[in-house]
């Protein structure tokens, strides 16, 4: 299993911390929160990690470079980061090759909850907050049947429950393989300003 994380975007909505650092270099006490998805990804024994830079990508390496955890790091570029984040996936389809956890990289969590969706049966399975309220910019998740009908911000659909999705997706090689042709497919037919949740939809 590796990880891809998304760290390339602008984080639009938080200007005065961003126009001056990447979202995921916020320190919360004393770490930042990349240094604890480190950390915290090290202690699943999980070694390979891509990371998928753009905004401020100088900082996130130099970060890096300080303290990676015993990591095997590969940065790729998302040249075109002030797009959709379904760019930020498209550039790292190559590294679609294994199971995988995509995970956002701006994401504050209790470590518990990474082991439980790296640890978890399923082969292909996500994180959500049934706690939050829908208010036009989160992208929820509609499951039916414990099983996920729908991935949408703008779209509802009928369901058992239904909660903020938040970033974390683990999928197996045999769905990654899927997810790398639904990438393309965007891609070739200029689908990139849209989020890459709106791309796993497809996978349902």
């Amino acid at each position: 299993m590796k990880v891809i994380m998304l760290a390339a975007g602008v984080g639009k909505r938080m200007p005065a911390v961003t126009d001056v650092i990447p979202k995921c270099l916020i320190k919360i006490g004393e770490k930042t929160l990349l240094e604890r998805h480190l950390e915290i990804i090290s202690l699943l024994g999980i070694k390979d990690i891509v990371l998928v830079v753009g905004h401020f990508k100088e900082k996130i390496k130099e970060a890096v470079d300080k303290d990676n955890n015993g990591s095997n790091i590969t940065y790729i570029e998302n040249e075109q980061y002030t797009k959709g984040s379904i760019l930020s996936l498209w550039y790292g389809r190559d590294e679609l090759n294994d199971d995988v956890l995509i995970m956002d990289a701006d994401v504050l969590y209790h470590d518990k909850l990474l082991r439980i969706l790296a640890e978890s049966k399923s082969q292909n399975c996500f994180l959500l907050d049934k706690s939050s309220v829908y208010e036009g910019e989160e992208m929820m998740l509609f499951v039916k049947k414990d099983k996920v009908i729908g991935i949408s911000k703008v779209h509802s659909y009928d369901c058992d429950f239904k909660g903020e999705g938040v970033g974390f997706f683990k999928l197996s090689s045999n769905d990654c393989h899927k997810l790398k042709n639904i990438l393309e497919e965007f891609e070739q037919a200029g689908k990139v300003n849209v989020e890459y949740e709106d791309a796993l939809h497809e996978l349902l």
